[in-house]
């Protein structure tokens, strides 16, 4: 999965870029309407966490995606346009360590690795994570995904 290798702030919006690219290029036609969200983890916000929404009913679609900024707040991208499709998603959630930043000579070498996700993969399994959202035309922001590490 794509999301596994974002590193840092930098790496994180590039590896989002390629992520869209590579799921589509497009919203395929679909109008986009703009979403924000949040991601608290035990209460706090999960500063630096990457949240990305898998189209329930068509599994090749554009997935949408989000970088988690110190507020626990997020909004949506799909294929380079601000916001996502109507429809139904599963949702997962990985959320890197800060503190393990990978070094220079990786990152120069294309095999930068973020630290370990500290929610130990408990949301990042599509259709496992536990988490979904629905999306309206009127939706504008998503009620907060409240994770827990235990």
């Amino acid at each position: 999965m794509l999301h596994w290798f974002l590193a840092g702030r930098c790496c994180r919006a590039s590896a989002v870029v390629v992520a869209l690219l590579l799921t589509g290029g497009c919203s395929a036609g679909k109008p986009v309407v703009p979403v924000t969200g949040s991601v608290m983890v035990d209460g706090k916000p999960a500063d630096g966490a990457t949240i990305l929404f898998f189209p329930k009913d068509d599994p090749a679609g554009v997935t949408a995606s989000g970088a988690v900024d110190p507020d626990g707040k997020f909004a949506l991208v799909s294929a380079l346009e601000k916001g996502v499709a109507v429809g139904s998603y599963d949702v997962t959630v990985v959320w890197p360590d800060p503190s393990v930043q990978p070094t220079q000579q990786q990152i120069m070498m294309g095999n930068a690795e973020p630290g370990p996700d500290l929610l130990k993969g408990k949301y990042v399994v599509r259709g496992k994570s536990g988490l979904q959202a629905e999306i309206t035309a009127s939706t504008k922001e998503l009620p907060a995904f409240e994770l827990k590490t235990e």
